[in-house]
């Protein structure tokens, strides 16, 4: 029931009123017309009083209209400004060292990530919830690697240095898990290479998070000392987009 009173109320003031209003006003105009320079035997005329009540419904009607044309507009632009704030949120530098989880990215990386929880409100703190990719301003040891950038989908560090990564892990059939690989313990990874980790999943309550972000700063669930490593490959580089333009970084 009330939410067919509210559809109707809604229906009321969006179509009925500003469609009353047009309607009179237009009305009033041919009236006017008619009472000015149309000369009729027995000719019909509203009383003071009628034409009074009709012209103030009418004004009321059209200020509805206006004031709707006004919140529309509003909104409309609250909207662009908030995409704006939002895409400044998503692709940013980092203006200080900042911890997540077990990782701390240092001041000046370059940081790309999507947080469906961001409306675009002004003024809110660095986060990196959502975290998809990062360059870092200097190579960072992730995992027992120096990496240049990340990617959190599927895990990959681009590696910073030539360096020698273990231990190295597959896939089991048999036990339907990740096992050390007894015949490679260790690989010679290159400058520019890509390793690849498999993440195991961080047990968490599920149902106290919904319609809420993950944990950030320290207590984000990112553990690279629980990662595994399983192959270095010569793939493409890792996209990080650029910041957004004529927008400061979050926090400033």
């Amino acid at each position: 029931m009330l939410n067919l009173l509210a559809s109707l109320l809604n229906f009321i003031l969006t179509m009925l009123l500003p469609l009353l209003g047009l309607v009179l006003t237009a009305a009033l105009l041919a009236y006017g017309v008619y009472a000015r320079w149309i000369n009729v035997p027995h000719k019909w005329l509203l009383t003071r009083r009628a034409l009074q009540v009709l012209c103030a419904v009418a004004f009321l009607c059209n200020a509805l209209i206006v004031l709707q044309w006004y919140l529309a507009n509003s909104a409309r632009q609250a909207r662009l400004d908030g995409a704006v704030v939002r895409a400044s949120r998503e692709r940013f530098v980092l203006p200080q060292d900042f911890q997540y989880g077990e990782l701390l990215i240092p001041a000046g990386s370059l940081v790309n990530r999507n947080d469906p929880f961001d409306k675009g409100a002004p003024g809110k703190p660095v986060a990196l919830h959502g975290l998809e990719s990062v360059r870092f301003a200097q190579p960072v040891e992730i995992a027992g690697a120096w990496a240049s950038a990340l990617q959190t989908t599927p895990m990959r560090l681009e590696l910073a240095q030539d360096q020698t990564l273990g231990p190295v892990y597959r896939f089991d059939s048999n036990t339907q898990g990740w096992v050390v690989h007894k015949l490679v313990p260790a690989l010679a990874c290159r400058k520019g290479q890509v390793a690849v980790f498999q993440v195991p999943p961080i047990p968490y309550d599920v149902q106290a998070e919904v319609g809420k972000p993950a944990p950030d700063g320290p207590e984000a669930r990112f553990r690279p000392s629980e990662w595994l490593l399983r192959a270095c490959e010569n793939g493409p580089a890792i996209t990080v987009q650029p910041a957004h333009a004529g927008t400061p970084s979050p926090g400033q």
